[in-house]
């Protein structure tokens, strides 16, 4: 088995989870507002939003999962669970307030899933406050993904992940001027 695995694996699925991430940010938009009413579908919309988020959340513990195993970083659990905590050969304070910052988005993400998941428990205003922390959220991690990651001098990496950053900021643009299903319900 390659030494290096882990490491691989630790990469390449943080870079999964935050595309996936970005593109659910995405999807809940066009789903929220009806961006593309005539030609969307909501029910298809409603699955594959949440089929990316829990994606993301899979491949955020593959993330961890690899930190831990990895040998070259020496991750422990503590370091992954409490912000602040973590700090690794060569790393500068940049990075280490990156890490932190990834802690801190892995529990918005745990949140706004587990949230998710009980919706039917809870509020619509409750939830709705709840899972707009995703905006914050995707925010938070495309600043542990430039801060931490070891890929951010590669040239493919840094046009994703300005894409991607591109991508979270016009949807969310298009979430602040596109009124939602509910406001235009109640003002009609």
């Amino acid at each position: 088995m390659n030494e290096h695995l882990w490491w691989y694996l630790s990469r390449a699925s943080g870079i999964v989870a935050l595309t996936l991430l970005v593109i659910s940010l995405v999807w809940g938009v066009l789903l929220s507002t009806r961006a593309l009413r005539g030609v969307d579908r909501p029910a298809w919309l409603l699955a594959t939003h949440t089929w990316l988020s829990g994606t993301a959340v899979v491949m955020t513990a593959l993330h961890l999962l690899g930190l831990t195993l990895d040998g070259w970083v020496n991750f422990g659990v503590a370091d992954l669970l409490v912000p602040g905590t973590a700090t690794w050969q060569g790393a500068t304070r940049t990075a280490e307030i990156g890490t932190a910052v990834g802690v801190i988005a892995m529990y918005v993400l745990v949140v706004v899933q587990a949230t998710s998941l009980l919706r039917r428990h809870l509020s619509r205003r409750v939830w709705l406050i709840i899972h707009r922390l995703s905006f914050p959220l995707v925010l938070a991690v495309l600043i542990h993904a430039g801060w931490t990651g070891t890929d951010t001098s590669n040239r493919v990496y840094q046009a994703g992940a300005i894409s991607l950053a591109m991508a979270a900021a016009v949807a969310t643009v298009i979430r602040v001027i596109t009124p939602s299903r509910t406001r235009r319900n109640a003002g009609a």
